[in-house]
């Protein structure tokens, strides 16, 4: 019984300090956690044979965090009574593998796996790969690729496969000896000019 009491008496601590932190928070802030607390996603979409194909439950994971990530915006000079929207961030929505490990507890391979699963069904592209260089990040766009999956007009992409070997390799620009390289070629060609 002194157990459960300790429990209500965390649980009533915790709800005061939550309600002291909302009665810091100006009307302005209030509307802003009520108008982006909410994440608005296509009946269509999710329902459609192409979700229903994924293999894997962290792509569907996955997908939801991609839409949490979508900034919306209303279309201006659109008639009032309807409103659109248009994605402001498409093509530049970022989705790290630390982001995904830290935040959201999935693992490097899910993490690929996932990614792999929703850009072969069309959910998502790939606008720019990273290749896993230092501080280089992918950038994802919505697709709507999904809308014909399952057809012949469904246009398929994969993910992209990086060119350049990085490592101990003849021809490497990365590393040590990449400033005495590049030193050695300007120098010649300065020469040559000549």
């Amino acid at each position: 019984m002194l157990v459960i009491l300790s429990f209500e008496y965390i649980e009533v601590e915790f709800m005061a300090k939550k309600s002291e932190i909302d009665g810091l928070k100006t009307r302005e802030q209030k509307f802003k956690d009520v108008k982006w607390g909410r994440m608005f996603v296509s009946r269509k979409q999710i329902t459609s044979e192409a979700f229903l194909d994924l293999k894997t439950a962290a792509a569907c994971q996955v997908f939801m965090i991609f839409l949490n990530k979508c900034q919306w915006k209303p279309i201006e000079h659109a008639p009032r009574r309807k409103k659109e929207y248009y994605l402001a961030n498409q093509g530049e929505i970022q989705f790290t593998y630390d982001e995904a490990l830290e935040k959201w507890g999935i693992s490097n391979n899910k993490f690929t796996k996932a990614i792999d699963e929703l850009v072969r069904v069309g959910l998502i592209d790939i606008a720019k790969s990273g290749f896993g260089l230092h501080k280089d990040k992918s950038l994802y766009a919505i697709s709507d690729r999904w809308e014909t999956f399952g057809t012949d007009e469904f246009v398929v992409k994969k993910r992209q496969k990086r060119t350049q070997h990085l490592g101990f390799s003849k021809g490497n620009s990365y590393g040590r000896n990449s400033d005495k390289k590049q030193n050695q070629h300007s120098s010649t060609t300065v020469a040559q000019q000549l």
